[in-house]
């Protein structure tokens, strides 16, 4: 049976398990390609025939038909010597069939710059980005009726290692092989609430109880106006306000601990009816000069007149002048 003990001895282990999960399982981002343009001008594939019917006996271009070309993306660890038949240990994705010999996902004319969707593939992850990567883009004909085997459709294959941090601009890359032309950019992502160059920094903005900050783009918490601490938590009591008798709960108050008083909470409070004193803490009632008593309402002299005997006044003894004459 589970009891006090046991849980609270338990306790310390599941904070500790549960923040490796946050720091290690929960880092995450994604890496997102984008297609611009693509060029296989003979309609060919890798191994030099025609996706679609045969070469002219004319020309011997491949006239009859165009290829129907779609993508495979495969993302894997850095490799000095690439295998392509290799597991995509980051992530693989793919697209529908996209165009034919040559397309392009270039913007119109009146903006050049912008890219149209629909050639990107976002492959997520969810561990440490480890920044160098290996990226295999392969273009292949959509032909199921002809051809049986995966690799007598390839049209294409680029490979590209390189190192990569998220926020990076894009990447451009330009791949002229033997077959086709392939222009694509490569860039990445951390998810919404993660950062840091591997995704691997959690930091969630708030403004509440648990904390009041936003996040810097390294991660960090940065407290939000009137908000110290660790976690954002403590407030910043008003300019000048004596923190050893004052306190606060929001950004620019001072409220007085108990006996004092004063806009900063320096006023110590007098003893209750205290008429003519002064204190140095709290209920003090030290009497101002010339004034006693408990209240310090009582000037000295009626405390004089009080306490001292009245002093007599002072008899004269007279001498008779005659009894100084016979000496």
């Amino acid at each position: 049976m589970w009891n006090r003990t046991r849980i609270r001895n338990c306790f310390p282990i599941v904070c500790l398990l549960l923040t490796l999960w946050t720091e290690v399982s929960q880092s995450t981002g994604y890496f997102e390609l984008q297609l611009i343009s693509v060029e296989n001008v003979n309609g060919e594939l890798a191994d030099g025939e025609c996706c679609d019917g045969y070469r002219s006996s004319v020309d011997l271009r491949c006239t009859q038909d165009e290829c129907d070309t779609y993508f495979k993306i495969c993302l894997k660890e850095y490799q000095m010597e690439v295998t392509t038949t290799s597991t995509c240990t980051f992530g693989a994705g793919s697209t529908q069939v996209l165009g034919g010999n040559m397309f392009s996902f270039k913007g119109a004319k009146n903006n050049p710059n912008k890219i149209d969707e629909g050639g990107k593939i976002l492959i997520p992850f969810q561990f440490a980005w480890p920044r160098t990567y290996t990226v295999i883009v392969a273009a292949w004909d959509w032909d199921n009726s002809t051809r049986n085997i995966d690799e007598e459709l390839l049209i294409e294959r680029s490979i590209h290692t390189g190192m990569i941090n998220p926020g990076d601009p894009w990447q451009t890359i330009l791949h002229d092989g033997p077959v086709a032309r392939i222009v694509y950019r490569i860039r990445l992502r951390c998810d919404e609430n993660y950062y840091s160059n591997k995704c691997n920094k959690l930091c969630v903005p708030r403004d509440d109880y648990f904390g009041h900050y936003r996040c810097e783009p390294s991660g960090a918490q940065l407290c939000l106006g009137g908000w110290m601490g660790s976690d954002c938590r403590t407030a910043i009591c008003k300019q000048g306000c004596d923190l050893l008798h004052g306190s606060c709960s929001a950004p620019g108050e001072c409220k007085c601990n108990y006996g004092w008083q004063g806009q900063f909470c320096d006023e110590c409070m007098l003893f209750p009816g205290c008429v003519h004193g002064t204190c140095n803490v709290p209920w003090q009632c030290k009497c101002e000069r010339n004034w006693g008593g408990l209240l310090c309402d009582k000037g000295m002299e009626k405390i004089k007149n009080y306490f001292l005997p009245p002093i007599p006044k002072p008899r004269i003894i007279g001498i008779d002048p005659l009894l100084l004459k016979s000496q």
